[in-house]
């Protein structure tokens, strides 16, 4: 972090960050459950949050359009088209394990 101050001049701290990371993916229209998630804040006095089961797969989705919007705004281009690739069940058959 000391490095990157004294290079750019801008004095900034760590929560500098965190308030611009949620500013930005509140400009991108996350939802506020997501946002919490993402910041890794407590939801214990929100009744409505103790009813959403939480799932890491959904904060893919918002994390890309954060990820997407700061690459945007730095100038920088995908070297090519990315794609989705399908979801592999995991069966008995494929699964490894390592010996230790």
């Amino acid at each position: 972090m000391a490095k990157v101050i004294l290079e750019s001049g801008v004095t900034f701290t760590i929560h500098d960050l965190r308030r611009t990371f949620i500013t930005i993916a509140e400009s991108q229209d996350i939802s506020a459950y997501a946002l919490k998630r993402l910041l890794n804040h407590k939801m214990n006095n929100d009744v409505t949050a103790g009813y959403i089961i939480n799932d890491v797969e959904r904060l893919r989705e918002p994390m890309q359009k954060i990820t997407s919007y700061l690459l945007k705004s730095v100038g920088f281009e995908p070297s090519g088209e990315i794609i989705t690739l399908p979801k592999k069940k995991c069966t008995e058959q494929n699964i490894s394990t390592l010996d230790v």
